[in-house]
């Protein structure tokens, strides 16, 4: 008999792939997230903020420019995305309208979001990801090709905008000239000032900054970039389920392939970026109309590869330790992200060991790694004794207004 009882999802339903696939994604932000939190924030667009760079710094930021910068993020929308279409039509599976608790798995998902914004770290995304995921559902039962079309369309207006930018730079007032110039390159100054201030700031100052930065990441960056990409990013992965790709339904040879070209096209036309911007030494408005073009277009190719990568090695079962290490970071998700935030705050902020501008890209590799083998490990064990991460289960229990069963049975398999 059809139940019409709305509740979390069974173990037993779980996707393995997508699980997989998130919980890799998930590690991966961390390649841009530990330089967010440990760096000044005008170096990770310019790294010739910080002086010229070594050998081995111009090697780790060609690393993580290449092959991380927009490349997780996109493969978290887009499972975001797909998540959402699973989670509309498992209800309707039930003869439940899901969107009233879906509207209201957003809103609460809106709060944490702020809460992390404005009390841990600037740089949340689950504020934009609530906004967008209460558009994109009104989009679900859209035909694919018109979700694939409107995909590429939004992906491609925040080109426009950057190119904008830099036309303008040529006319705009000496005043918002030296503001934003500012911002990309700032004065020994105010990089001291910047340093000075994470490192032995109260709480509360470095609150404030973060209220500032908000405005830009949370207000301006949603309009000029989010609203765009990651609506078309989750349509993208909206088709993806629906296309049985996500699910690992297709062959082997299609996962093979989808690798090697979205690495191989993303992955060059992304360096040839990164040598553009070298040769112009990161100069700003070459920066903003030709440099970071490349690597905002060519991300979608890679991340898309690194799909067919993953989900290639789950069908084949190749390093089967390693997959489960990051479907079992998948399934706590939200748990992890919120605690990368944490640690991180802990590593690098006056309230925790004030380390922040003490390391060089190349050592927060390392840094990024410990947290990788932590998050790993205790979602692991964690798994073994319980069905969900804590968030996991608040978020559960606020949306569904029921209390989901945390701990794991012992014949329940996980």
């Amino acid at each position: 008999m059809q139940t019409t009882h709305a509740a979390p999802t069974a173990l037993k339903e779980r996707i393995h792939s997508l699980d997989i696939l998130r919980g890799f994604a998930l590690l991966g932000i961390l390649f841009i997230n530990i330089q967010l939190f440990a760096l000044p924030n005008a170096s990770f667009a310019n790294p010739l903020v910080l002086g010229e760079m070594s050998e081995l710094e111009s090697f780790s930021y060609w690393l993580v420019h290449v092959f991380a910068e927009l490349k997780f993020m996109s493969i978290f929308s887009i499972l975001f995305g797909a998540g959402i279409l699973l989670f509309v039509n498992r209800l309707a599976e039930k003869g439940i309208d899901g969107s009233k608790i879906h509207i209201r798995r957003m809103m609460w998902l809106l709060l944490f979001g702020m809460i992390h914004a404005y009390l841990i770290w600037f740089g949340d995304i689950l504020v934009a990801y609530s906004i967008i995921g209460l558009i994109v559902v009104l989009l679900r039962k859209m035909k694919d090709v018109w979700k694939l079309v409107l995909a590429v369309f939004l992906y491609m207006v925040p080109m426009l905008f950057f190119y904008a930018i830099g036309s303008m730079f040529d006319t705009m007032p000496e005043k918002m000239m030296e503001e934003s110039m500012a911002e990309f390159l700032p004065s020994a100054e105010l990089l001291s000032s910047e340093i000075d201030l994470y490192q032995h700031g109260s709480w509360f100052d470095i609150f404030v900054k973060r209220v500032q930065l908000n405005m830009n990441y949370q207000v301006g960056g949603f309009f000029m970039l989010s609203v765009w990409r990651t609506t078309g990013m989750m349509l993208l992965g909206m088709v993806l389920l629906n296309q049985g790709i996500l699910s690992a339904k297709k062959s082997k040879l299609f996962y093979a392939v989808m690798a090697v070209l979205g690495i191989g096209i993303g992955g060059f036309i992304s360096n040839y970026g990164v040598q553009e911007m070298a040769q112009n030494r990161w100069e700003v408005v070459h920066y903003f109309k030709y440099g970071y073009q490349y690597n905002y277009f060519s991300s979608i190719f890679t991340s898309l590869g690194y799909i067919g990568l993953i989900i290639l090695v789950y069908q084949l079962n190749l390093l089967k330790f390693l997959t489960k290490a990051f479907e079992a970071v998948g399934r706590l998700a939200f748990t992890n992200y919120l605690c990368q935030s944490v640690i991180c705050s802990i590593i690098f902020y006056s309230y925790g060991f004030g380390l922040f501008g003490e390391f060089s890209r190349f050592e927060l590799l390392f840094w990024m790694l410990g947290i990788w083998i932590f998050q790993m490990t205790s979602s692991y064990i964690w798994l073994k004794y319980y069905r969900m991460g804590p968030l996991e289960w608040l978020w559960r229990y606020l949306t569904y207004k029921e209390k989901p069963q945390l701990t794991l049975n012992v014949k329940s398999s996980n």
